[in-house]
């Protein structure tokens, strides 16, 4: 058996159809745009959509660095101060407590009480970091201040770093980051059978801050030393009495004074004469530096071995300054011409001594 609808049915469920799709997409669409809009801001809680008051204004940390400069070569700790410069910035009144009921005007005067905390960063952890690793080595680069409220100042955070020998003077970028929570809103709900303890709803959000600092690195000395050459460059292994000459240039803008440039060579080379003194090395002056050497017999050749030049000395500031600069000496293979000499001794020897037997022989 067969059933036929009538016009006016077909009619409807049309409009039925057509308007659950609509009613589908629209909530599709709400539900769409309120998480995108929790993405970006997000909601309050609904405690806090009709609490008393609303409070604006969130902490501002500023960092203070006590030393600002540091030598080349030198490992010390940079101390490092927060404050909290931050304020509020706007207050607004949401709702008026009711002029009879005692539990909404305790719950509102404690509200506004509790509203001045929002400026304080609670939890505050400062990581500090080179922008220029390969110059500065911040050993240890955490710290955790604690608490800073509004105008306070933190305890000096102590970072130990190293400024690398070979960074080159002048000014490097630091990054403090410094991470903490606040308090973005509280809400107090007052309640008719305990108005002197009512209940307390906080919001805490999350904040960071990126804070540039300038650290400078400066030479401990305006006397800096370059070695030009080395006199020989090799020398071959297990040769002994080898004067080495080494030329080097005062290539500053100071005077070095009473200057002492010891030798300390690699394993496999020794020094008798291990120290070469010079009164006075002025800014573009060269000057020859003189040592005794001996190579030994298990140097390995074709190695370039390491000659560290220890420079002790004042110039027109400090004294007890200290520099090292390093040279390089070529390792060649033993000499044959020991062995040689030795035999050519012999023949002579022989010669001579035939000599002598035969004009005894004669007499």
């Amino acid at each position: 058996m067969t059933y036929k609808l009538p016009g006016y049915s077909i009619r409807y469920a049309l409009f039925a159809g057509l308007s659950c799709f609509l009613v589908l997409a629209l909530l599709t669409i709400c539900l769409g745009s309120s998480k995108a809009t929790e993405a970006g801001a997000p909601i309050p809680p609904e405690e806090f959509g009709d609490d008393y008051y609303k409070v604006y204004g969130t902490p501002n940390l500023t960092v203070s660095l006590e030393q600002t400069r540091v030598y080349q070569g030198e490992q010390t700790s940079l101390l490092l101060t927060l404050t909290n410069r931050g304020r509020i910035t706007s207050f607004q009144v949401n709702e008026e407590p009711g002029a009879n009921k005692k539990e909404e005007i305790l719950a509102a005067q404690k509200e506004l009480e509790l509203e001045k905390q929002r400026t304080v960063a609670q939890d505050v952890s400062i990581r500090l970091l080179a922008e220029n690793q390969s110059a500065i080595d911040i050993k240890r680069s955490v710290a955790f201040p604690g608490n800073i409220r509004e105008g306070q100042t933190s305890a000096r955070l102590e970072f130990p770093l190293e400024a690398y020998k070979n960074a080159r003077p002048g000014r490097y970028l630091l990054y403090a980051i410094a991470n903490y929570t606040y308090q973005r809103d509280v809400a107090v709900k007052g309640d008719e059978d305990r108005p002197e303890t009512p209940d307390v709803f906080y919001w805490y959000d999350s904040l960071s801050q990126t804070i540039p600092l300038i650290l400078t690195v400066e030479r401990r000395s305006g006397a800096q030393f370059e070695i030009l050459d080395v006199s020989p460059s090799a020398l071959p292994a297990g040769t002994q009495d080898n004067v080495i000459k080494i030329r080097i240039k005062n290539v500053g803008h100071d005077v070095a004074k009473d200057l002492m440039a010891r030798l300390r060579p690699e394993s496999g080379l020794y020094v008798s004469v291990d120290e070469s003194p010079i009164p006075a090395l002025q800014p573009q002056q060269e000057a020859e530096l003189l040592y005794k050497m001996d190579v030994s017999k298990d140097a390995v050749p074709g190695k370039r071995y390491q000659l560290k030049v220890l420079f002790e000395f004042s110039d027109s500031y400090r004294d007890d300054l200290s520099d090292a600069e390093n040279a390089y000496l070529q390792i060649e293979p033993e000499s044959s011409s020991q062995p040689l000499a030795a035999v050519i001794l012999l023949v002579v020897l022989a010669a001579v001594l035939i000599v002598v037997v035969k004009r005894r022989s004669k007499s």
